[in-house]
């Protein structure tokens, strides 16, 4: 990639994402045309601006400009100022160019700026209209001067909403404490720190700095899993981020505030939370404790295995049991072990005893497994609680839903704020069973609540360790025990407990090269496995990699297949995703379109707005693997994500045909630890193929995550008890 450095003429802008700030536009150079793309929507159709970035190609649309700064320049010629000008209230094209003629391109802006009221009345307006045009004026310099001062730093897209909270005083809160951006807006602190590097310099004595670290630091904790850091590891951290230690008085200052608590252990060790986040684990703790240590609808009623039709063992018919004794249970246990079975017969005992049941997941293909595989109905938690656009859940403690037992399924992906949300919604004597493997990867989002009320011993639990018959009799099964157990899992066919040869379903290929490594898995894909297991390349096989970069990384794959299984697809949004794209929605959850995290995608049909469409609003037309269409709003694709490969932890909770894994040096083998690999070997059905190098895998199946997550909810849990 080559540096770029130059002043553009924006021409047009082909697509923007007002909530990110990202944008595409063509513009020209020198009278030459080019493609920007990047932190761009503060920049409109005959904008001057300098711009900084670097060429890149992409594979089917050539060379653009990636954009990494793009300041606003004032107007020089006669087209841009009339443009500019026509923006103040009741400054039409005729007045413009009167403007121009009697003041001269060199010198309008400047005699507006001296005295707006004035030159607005000689160019025709009346005094009261004159008054409200040199008010728009203002607020156009003032919105031009917070685009000088964010753009740089891609925060062009703030613009509109800082001015909106702090209006006139906006670039001068801005300017004297940049560190208010991270509260209000959740700039990122090191963002904060080059805005006051280029107002002050010097940044170290800058009022807000430290309380903006503080809460960097927990927030990006958070984002890692944990819902704390203990003191020690906090000032550590502070002191690298800010170049001096962390002062107590600031702390002080931080609780005294409101921002963060400190909670001791008893062994002396103290752990600082952002508020919201103790007070979120102190409520689930609470909730916890109430629904284990009080009876519900079904305690007292013994279940009628019998009814269910369904033959269980010990342990299965234990966990039915606990299900109706306790108004809290936990059901776990690894792959083959019968826990669809168990849930199913819950469901059909709880209905023989005259009462009702509800089955969630926390993501729409995870409950449309469930679905599958129980024959009973099944939603996503976020529709069960009927979700609510901009307000949150529907039901909750003062409107619960309505069911005598709640079984939320894959548990093991709900994070702490999902949890909460959903134990808010039970009713005084409702029943909660929670079903999961707690050895698969931990949630997205601070806290891991299932294995936590699993450690705590608190909570009524069962452990599924049966093998069935034919789940034992295949080499997926077999392998994701072996792993669990810090095991390399066998790629040898041998036979099964009943002497009959295991299924071959989990596969070994081993490419020292990453270049022939990417080139296997391409032709797997696009080739081999569908011609093999009579599969759609695109939506029956994942694949799922370590990390983004590299040429065994994500980006890399994504763009390798997206050549070969979408070739032709039509360019949309700009060029970045094409009809026919398999995409991920990733970042957020569009509760309106129910449209999760996560959720895998077809992009269909691009629809243009106005007259040209089948409404009024432009849209892109996508389906869910269920068959489900989303009209989705265009400034919303920024939030899709080619989905040919994805990681593991967005792929938590896909399951599908067959799985292709990449266990490479190349890949970030370093990062592949046992929770992912076990997490990613169990997402296939029929197969799961590994590419890459064998010892890569056996260190991974050896090597438990050592990324410790701080949370103290098991602490909450048993100190009651103590």
């Amino acid at each position: 990639m080559s540096a770029f450095d130059a002043e553009v003429t924006v021409t047009r802008q082909r697509f923007a994402n007002r909530e990110t700030g990202f944008a595409v536009l063509d513009a020209e150079q020198d009278g030459e045309p080019i493609v920007l793309v990047g932190p761009l929507i503060h920049l409109e159709a005959r904008e001057r601006a300098r711009v900084l970035g670097s060429w890149v190609t992409d594979s089917r649309y050539g060379p653009q400009v990636k954009v990494s700064e793009a300041r606003p320049l004032a107007p020089v010629d006669a087209a841009a100022l009339i443009t500019y000008l026509r923006k103040v209230k009741h400054v039409g094209r005729k007045r413009a160019e009167a403007l121009l003629e009697r003041h001269g391109q060199a010198h309008v802006l400047e005699a507006i700026d001296r005295d707006p009221v004035g030159t607005f009345q000689g160019a025709g307006l009346s005094a009261g209209r004159a008054a409200e045009a040199a008010a728009a004026w203002q607020e156009l310099r003032l919105t031009r001067q917070l685009h000088l001062l964010l753009a740089p730093h891609g925060l062009g897209y703030l613009v509109r909403p800082i001015h909106a909270e702090y209006g006139p005083s906006a670039q001068r809160v801005i300017q004297e404490n940049p560190y208010e951006l991270t509260r209000v807006f959740g700039v990122g602190f090191l963002t904060a720190d080059r805005i006051a590097r280029s107002q002050h310099g010097d940044i170290s004595a800058i009022p807000g700095r430290p309380r903006a670290a503080v809460v960097h630091l927990l927030a990006e904790a958070e984002r890692n899993g944990s819902t704390c850091l203990p003191l020690r590891l906090l000032t550590e951290q502070a002191q690298e981020l800010l170049g001096h230690p962390l002062a107590e008085a600031d702390l002080s200052d931080l609780l005294r505030a409101g921002d963060i608590i400190f909670e001791a252990d008893p062994d002396g060790e103290t752990f600082v939370y952002r508020t919201a986040t103790a007070e979120l684990e102190a409520e689930l703790a609470e909730r916890v404790r109430g629904l284990v240590g009080s009876p519900g609808r079904l305690s007292g009623t013994t279940p009628s295995l019998a009814d269910t039709g369904i033959a269980l063992t010990d342990e299965q018919a234990a966990a039915v049991a606990a299900a109706f004794a306790h108004r809290l249970s936990v059901i776990t246990g690894g792959p083959g072990t019968g826990k669809t079975a168990t849930v199913r017969a819950i469901a059909t005992a709880v209905t023989a005893a005259g009462a009702k049941v509800l089955l969630v997941a926390p993501t729409g293909r995870a409950a449309a497994r469930m679905r599958e595989a129980s024959g009973l109905e099944a939603s996503t938690v976020h529709s069960a609680l009927g979700w609510i656009p901009g307000e949150g859940p529907e039901h909750d403690e003062d409107d619960p839903v309505r069911a005598d037992l709640l079984l939320l399924d894959e548990s093991s992906m709900a994070n702490l704020e999902l949890m909460v949300t959903l134990l808010r919604a039970i009713s005084q004597r409702a029943h909660v069973v929670l079903v999961g493997d707690a050895d698969q990867l931990a949630p997205v989002g601070a806290g891991k609540p299932f294995a936590e009320m699993l450690s705590s011993g608190v909570v009524p639990s069962t452990q599924l360790s049966h093998i069935f018959r034919q789940a034992a009799g295949s080499m997926i099964v077999q392998g994701a025990h072996a792993i669990r157990r810090g095991e390399m899992p066998s790629f040898q066919a041998g036979v099964g407990t009943d002497g009959e040869p295991m299924r071959r379903d989990l596969f070994l290929i081993e490419r020292n090269d990453p270049r022939a490594a990417r080139e296997e898995i391409v032709s797997l894909v696009a080739e081999r496995l569908p011609a093999h297991y009579g599969v759609d390349p695109v939506a029956d096989i994942q694949v799922f990699a370590p990390v983004y970069r590299g040429e065994l990384g994500i980006d890399a794959l994504n763009t390798a297949l997206r050549e070969r299984l979408n070739p032709h697809g039509p360019p949309v949004g700009g060029g970045r995703l094409r009809l026919g794209d398999k995409l991920m929605m990733t970042g957020r959850n569009l509760h309106e379109l129910r449209l999760m995290n996560g959720t895998l995608l077809r992009l269909v049909d691009e629809i243009p707005g106005g007259s040209g469409g089948d409404g009024d609003e432009a849209a892109l037309l996508l389906t869910g693997d269920d068959g489900t269409v989303f009209r989705l709003a265009p400034e919303e694709a920024e939030s899709l994500r080619l989905a040919y490969a994805c990681s593991v932890h967005r792929g938590q909770g896909i399951e599908l045909p067959v799985a292709v894994i990449v266990a490479h040096p190349a890949a970030g083998a370093f990062l592949l630890r046992r929770e992912m690999l076990y997490t990613a070997v169990t997402r296939a059905r029929i197969a799961t193929v590994i590419v890459g190098v064998g010892a890569v895998v056996a260190r991974a199946a050896a090597t438990p995550d050592g990324g410790r997550r701080h949370s103290r909810l098991a602490a909450r849990l048993t100190a009651r008890l103590a």
